[in-house]
């Protein structure tokens, strides 16, 4: 299973050639993406985000919704292979919201951000993401 972007999850199968041939795929609409009523809840937006960023660096993201963002978080970009993902890593990130923008805090250490491929999402209070903005965090 890998999280996308647009913070829905896709599964697959696997096993072709192999003992079995699974060659479906299915994607998952977690619940957090639904209103109450079942309807599709609305989500924050990134209008603008960095494409590169080092360790500890302070980043600027555009929103429209910065008073009602809850958390900003960090995910690692998926690398899954045999049921596993040893590169996994979820970190939530201080911020200051301004009229239109967060101002968010890269950890400092180089460890917690081994360079590569995260996807980058805000939350408002509810719980609710936006669609990520993909960031590389560079090497030291």
């Amino acid at each position: 299973s890998l999280l996308l972007p647009d913070a829905t999850i896709l599964t697959m199968g696997g096993g072709a050639p192999g003992p079995q041939r699974n060659l479906n795929a299915e994607i998952y609409y977690p619940p957090y993406l639904f209103d109450a009523q079942g309807r599709r809840a609305p989500r924050p937006t990134i209008l603008s985000a960095p494409m590169t960023a080092n360790v500890g660096q302070r980043i600027v993201v555009g929103t429209p919704q910065s008073r009602s963002i809850g958390r900003v978080v960090l995910i690692k970009a998926g690398s899954v292979t045999h049921s596993f993902d040893m590169d996994q890593r979820f970190l939530e990130l201080p911020f200051s919201a301004f009229p239109g923008t967060l101002k968010v805090d890269l950890p400092t250490q180089a460890y917690q951000t081994p360079p590569g491929f995260y996807l980058l999402f805000i939350l408002d209070k509810k719980g609710v993401p936006s669609r990520a903005a993909m960031l590389r965090i560079n090497p030291q």
